[in-house]
This record gives structure tokens, C-alpha cells and sequence, in this order.
């Protein structure tokens, strides 16, 4: 898979370029976060539905419970993949494994709603109250490629046009090389705890306490029914990737580092 075509091929709205109901949403991520998470950078591609989505997040996400099914997640595939040998790859790496895993609920939820497999009442289509974007940590932006290379190799290896949060933090910090040096290798064997990883998070997504769905219902409210199969792609992706990345960044984690990264507050943090 040619490195400039995956680079290419999924555009994301950075916090830089964020407007109108885009940078309201952000403003209200960036309350409990360094940074926006990529996913949601993805589904601001399409503004209206970024909104249904965060109105159906947004009450879910500081939850008890959906913090500790999360980290069942992480739990459940802790010693699927072997870690880095260097100490400060594997902290970097642990400090992820949290917010991979809820976003991994969170996109399980958004495609559930979006099926209309949700029986609960339409996201309203509210939008949050417009103010500045000021992340205090922000990752680099794909577009500014610390590691075009490894990336590249990242996506062809993982099966996806999706550059994560995790990578591109860890090249800003200069630690992409080494951990993608350790992890890589592993992917071809993680493959099938990653395929039964998505399953398991589709399965407990259904029964959280979600209070509206972005819904089919809700798309056609916003007049957003075009816009229902590329948000699908958009969250298939995900819903793919990001198993596989947890299978192999849940290795670093031990009781320790999950307990100091898991604790609120924040209530989650991008991936």
C-alpha cells in the first residue's frame, strides 16, 4: 500500500482549521482532554452528524461504568501481544490504553445507533455553545508527518487509512520508531484477539447506558440522511482499527499504570 495514498486517503479536521459547530463541539472535548481525539476529528468531516455523535457521547463518557467496561477491555488483552523492552516506550504506550478502549466503546455505540439497533430516543441536533479551540497538547497533524514513513508502514500493516492518536504522539515525542520497532512485528499474530476484541465491544456497547442515539432517525431530523453511508465507513474503520491498535499498546499496561491512567479525573482522554 503506496505510503502517500494511505496518508491521503482520510482526511481529518484539525483543531487549527475547526469552525462553526465544528469548533464548538471541539471547545467542549477540550474541557476534559489535551486534545481532540481522532475520531472525532474524522466525523467532523460532516458537522451536522459530529454533533448528533457528541450529544450521544458526551453523558455516557464520564461514567463509572463505562470506565470500568473499558478497562475490561484493556484487561481482557493485556498479554495478547509482548511489550517493548524500553521503559519509556511502554509508559508512553500505557498512557493510551484507557482512551483506545473507550473510544473503541464509543464507536461500537455510534454504529449501533446508526443501524438503528438503539432503542432510545434521536440526539437532538443541538450544538454546543461556540468558543475558542485551544488545545493545550495538541498531536501532530498527519498533514505535518513527523514519521511519513512509519506511518505508511503503521497503516499497510494494520489494514487502514487511519493515522491514531497514539502514533502520532509518539512520533512528536520521538518514540514512534522503537515502539513501532517492537510492535509491528506482532501484528500478523494479534490479528484474531483483535477481530474477537471488536466483537466483545459491539456486544458490550449495546448494553450501556446511552440516553440518545445518533441515530437513523436523528439523521433525518438534521436532514443528514445523504451523509449516513460515509459516517458508516468513517466508524467501520474505526471499529476496526482501533482493536487492533489496543491488542498491542494494552500490553504495556500493568495494575499499576492502569490505575494511575484509569482514575478520574479526566473521565477519558483521546486516543
Amino acid at each position: 500500500m503506496p505510503t502517500d495514498a494511505v496518508m491521503a486517503s482520510y482526511p481529518m479536521v484539525e483543531e487549527a482549521d475547526a469552525t462553526g459547530v465544528v469548533a464548538a463541539v471541539y471547545a467542549e472535548l477540550l474541557e476534559g482532554m489535551p486534545f481532540v481525539p481522532s475520531l472525532f476529528k474524522s466525523l467532523a468531516l460532516c458537522p451536522g452528524y459530529l454533533v448528533l455523535a457528541h450529544e450521544q457521547a458526551a453523558p455516557v463518557l464520564p461514567r463509572e461504568e463505562y470506565r470500568s467496561a473499558a478497562q475490561q477491555l484493556v484487561t481482557s488483552v493485556r498479554a495478547v501481544a509482548a511489550p517493548p523492552a524500553d521503559t519509556e516506550v511502554r509508559g508512553a504506550l500505557a498512557e493510551f490504553a484507557g482512551p483506545l478502549s473507550r473510544m473503541l466503546l464509543l464507536v461500537a455505540g455510534l454504529r449501533l445507533a446508526l443501524d438503528g439497533d438503539l432503542d432510545l430516543p434521536s440526539a437532538p441536533g443541538n450544538a454546543p455553545a461556540p468558543r475558542p479551540v485551544q488545545p493545550p497538547d495538541p498531536a501532530p497533524s498527519p498533514a505535518d508527518a513527523p514519521a511519513p514513513r512509519l506511518y505508511g508502514e503503521i497503516c499497510a500493516a494494520l489494514e487502514t487509512p487511519i493515522v491514531n492518536t497514539v502514533w502520532r504522539s509518539l512520533a512528536g515525542r520521538d518514540l514512534l520508531e522503537p515502539a513501532w520497532a517492537a510492535l509491528g512485528p506482532q501484528v500478523a499474530a494479534t490479528r484474531g484477539a483483535a477481530d474477537q476484541l471488536q466483537a466483545t465491544a459491539s456486544e458490550v456497547a449495546r448494553g450501556l447506558p446511552w440516553r440518545v442515539a445518533a441515530s437513523p432517525a436523528a439523521l433525518e431530523e438534521a436532514g443528514l440522511t445523504d451523509a449516513r453511508p460515509g459516517m458508516a465507513a468513517v466508524l467501520d474503520a474505526y471499529l476496526a482499527t482501533l482493536p487492533r491498535v489496543l491488542v498491542l499498546v494494552a500490553s504495556s499496561t500493568d495494575v499499576a499504570q492502569t490505575r494511575r491512567h484509569t482514575r478520574p479525573p479526566p473521565a477519558w482522554s483521546p486516543p
